[in-house]
């Protein structure tokens, strides 16, 4: 089971160190600034010009406060930054790391969501949630024990109603977390319909379902609406529960001023304390909402890093490799062994699961494959139904096998001999751009460069489980080509529906299975 990045890397924990250390600034000014502004009004309660060392003190305590911010700020971003990152790393590792099968089964969209819901709530409660609750824990503290020291009675007067505010808070908050459930379920399930029809929106509005879709989309906008109003409703309950805390304790400081005779400049002290801490106390009603929405995002991600993933363990042989496959069918046990070097094709129901087996595309713990006598992958290419491309130049494509890219002429070359010199003319050279999974490339042209890759990369294994090899007419002329080109193993795959059971041609492949 692979887990979630541990928050206490040495970059992170260096960034939370700062913040904390920006807090005490801030705390510490804020200190500064409380006294300073107590002399100040005293001075002028007394009709007398404020003493320049208390001016110094209130500009210094500013300036202080404004960097120990600007820092703050900049270092929770960094911090959130830093483990969505990491987060975003073991996420794909792990995703790369599965069987082909597991892919299969999930939707696209949902997949698409771990990289940007997940990490973006990752990196809100680590960048900013996080952070404004470690200074709250120092600045909340330092400002009642500043408020003591000015006054014990205007500091019990004024810290009662906060404390009771945020006690509510507590209570209110409980709900925002299922809030948070509620709207992520609705907005997943909009991104996720909206990235699987947006790529067939066209073929849709042939068929005549714009305005069905149309209508899909504004009814669950509605619940979306719905449901994200009434997760503001809660944020600015919590927010307005803290506000009217401190609106409280001013009321209450004016109270206690007057009971007990406080000076004029102590209270002016005291109220501008309270002031201040408005904007902390509202963002814990933030914070809270940033940290509901990242347990959610982190159950999600623990479930997904619960399943099956292990890197494919690789190494280069220099030359084609012998296979050894065993297993259990439900004939009996099956044993296929294929010499280095050889060709055969699988045939039968069992063909295509035994050729993503072999490539390692997929994992079956009821199968041993051996290359050679190790079980580490060999230098290998599958090339299935859909050509595996990114988007970038037709260099990249050709090379994605490589680990050093091959001289543009030897690129080119291989190209010109599997009859792509028109494909390469077509896209302006190797530098014109090859389109998400080859879009601008037809089947044929697809199936060539899937060669062209194998040679480029010195491919000691290759698995094709293609209906763009089957239906290739040209397919032998391909494969005589590729022989002449490339000392490698291949497995052709040929599923039949009406086989159940699985045989290889030619022979110089063994299979045996005992019934």
């Amino acid at each position: 089971m692979t887990s979630l990045p541990k928050f206490a890397s040495k970059d992170r924990v260096t960034d939370a160190v700062l913040v904390v250390l920006c807090g005490v600034a801030q705390a510490t000014a804020l200190a500064v600034a409380t006294f300073a502004t107590r002399d100040a009004f005293t001075a002028l309660h007394a009709g007398t010009v404020p003493a320049t060392t208390t001016l110094a003190s209130l500009a210094g305590a500013g300036i202080v406060a404004a960097i120990a911010l600007l820092l703050s700020r900049q270092r929770s971003e960094a911090l959130g930054q830093s483990y969505a990152i990491a987060l975003r790393r073991i996420i794909y590792a792990h995703l790369a790391g599965m069987p082909k099968t597991r892919h299969a089964a999930r939707r696209v969209g949902a997949l698409s969501l771990r990289f940007v819901g997940d990490l973006s709530a990752a990196r809100l409660w680590f960048g900013r949630g996080l952070p404004r609750v470690l200074s709250a824990l120092i600045v909340l503290p330092g400002a009642a024990c500043i408020l003591f020291l000015l006054s014990p009675q205007l500091a019990l007067s004024g810290i009662v109603p906060i404390a009771a505010a945020l006690i509510l808070m507590a209570g209110v908050a409980l709900h925002l977390e299922a809030r948070h459930a509620a709207l992520r379920k609705k907005r997943a399930r909009i991104a996720i319909s909206m990235t699987e029809r947006i790529a067939i929106s066209p073929e849709l509005d042939l068929m005549g379902r714009t305005q069905t879709e149309l209508k899909l989309l504004d009814a669950d906008g509605a619940v979306l609406r719905d449901n994200a109003l009434a997760r503001m409703r809660r944020i600015s309950g919590l927010q307005a529960i803290l506000q009217g805390g401190v609106a409280l304790a001013g009321v209450a400081t004016f109270w206690a001023a007057g009971t007990y005779g406080v000076a004029t400049g102590t209270t002016a002290a005291a109220l501008s304390l309270l002031a201040l801490l408005a904007m902390p106390l509202q963002d814990l009603g933030e914070a809270w909402d940033q940290f509901c929405a990242w347990r959610i995002a982190r159950e999600k991600a623990e479930r997904l890093l619960s399943e099956d993933s292990s890197a494919r363990r690789r190494r280069r042989r220099g030359g084609p490799v012998a296979l050894d496959l065993r297993g259990k069918t439900g004939d009996g046990p099956l044993e296929l062994t294929v010499p280095a070097g050889e060709t055969v094709t699988l045939q039968g129901a069992l063909a295509p699961r035994l050729g993503a087996i072999l490539a390692g595309l997929d994992r079956d713990t009821g199968w041993q494959v051996l290359y050679g006598d190790d079980p580490r992958l060999p230098v290998c290419l599958y090339i299935g139904d859909t050509h595996v491309a990114l988007q970038g130049t037709l260099r990249r494509s050709a090379t994605l096998l490589n680990r050093k890219r091959p001289k543009d002429d030897r690129i080119r070359e291989e190209l010109d001999a599997f009859g792509l010199g028109h494909l390469c003319d077509r896209l302006g050279g190797l530098r014109g751009t090859v389109g998400e999974a080859g879009r601008n490339m037809s089947p044929t042209e697809t199936l060539r460069l899937d060669l062209v890759r194998a040679v480029l990369g010195r491919a000691e294994l290759i698995v094709i489980d293609s209906v763009r090899w089957r239906s290739d007419p040209e397919a032998p002329r391909l494969l005589a080509l590729l022989r002449e080109r490339l000392d490698t193993t291949l497995v052709c795959v040929d599923a039949d529906a009406c086989r159940n059971d699985i045989s290889v041609s030619p022979i110089a492949a063994t299979i045996t299975q005992d019934v």
